[in-house]
């Protein structure tokens, strides 16, 4: 298997792992500067990285094709956490209750978090491609933070907007449900900043194994 492919493999066994992970840890909140944020967000950040390298290095049907691929990670954790819960519990494990409370999710929260990262990840994918036909293949560290900062406002929105607002038992009032959008997403942006090193770096790995090709080829 030619190294770039393994490396691209690599990638999206980490892309999968991240949006088990995310599935798993979502309901711990923990607050920063007075905003509530899921305990996803420390593996959530990035994914948006990964598939702007990919679409970079590999293309936009990759980049897509991984979006895809965790989406359907994400329906399989889903299912088999259900599943698990609903295991009759042996007599020696006392924990079903904090098992069933940590892993169990509200179906709304599921479809809020679903339609998010789909609509999010896709609009990622395509941002990305636009903004590099638009700079030429130019400029990575723009293309990356503006493709990224759209696509976490749209991800912010549609989360907040399915759970807490359009189908919510208790709408909140539109601008709570503002100011924690807004917050919240300050909070990606914030992030997204600091991981254009790490986007750079994942495309200078990728993209050495074609520069050591075309030398062979050069000097054969």
């Amino acid at each position: 298997m030619p190294s770039r492919e393994k490396k691209f493999i690599i990638l999206l066994t980490l892309f999968i792992a991240c949006m088990s992970f995310i599935n798993v840890v979502s309901a711990k909140l923990w607050t920063f500067s007075g905003i509530t944020i899921s305990g996803g967000i420390i593996a959530y950040w990035l994914t948006f990285p990964i598939t702007d390298v990919i679409g970079e290095t590999f293309g936009k049907e990759r980049a897509m094709l991984v979006v895809w691929l965790g989406f359907a990670a994400n329906i399989i954790v889903l299912l088999m956490s259900q599943i698990a819960i609903q295991l009759p519990a042996s007599a020696q494990y006392s924990d079903q209750a904090a098992f069933a409370q940590v892993l169990g999710a509200v179906p709304l929260i599921i479809f809020a978090s679903l339609m998010a990262y789909l609509i999010a990840q896709l609009h990622d994918v395509w941002a990305f491609e636009y903004w590099r036909s638009r700079t030429n293949g130019k400029h990575l560290w723009l293309r990356n933070n503006l493709s990224t900062m759209s696509s976490q406002l749209l991800d912010s929105i549609v989360f907040n907007g399915i759970a807490f607002w359009l189908f919510a038992d208790e709408r909140m009032s539109l601008s709570a449900f503002a100011s924690m959008t807004i917050g919240y997403w300050l909070f990606k942006v914030a992030i997204a900043l600091v991981d254009t090193p790490v986007v750079y770096a994942l495309v200078y790995w990728l993209k050495e194994d074609a520069v050591e090709a075309e030398t062979v080829v050069t000097y054969s």
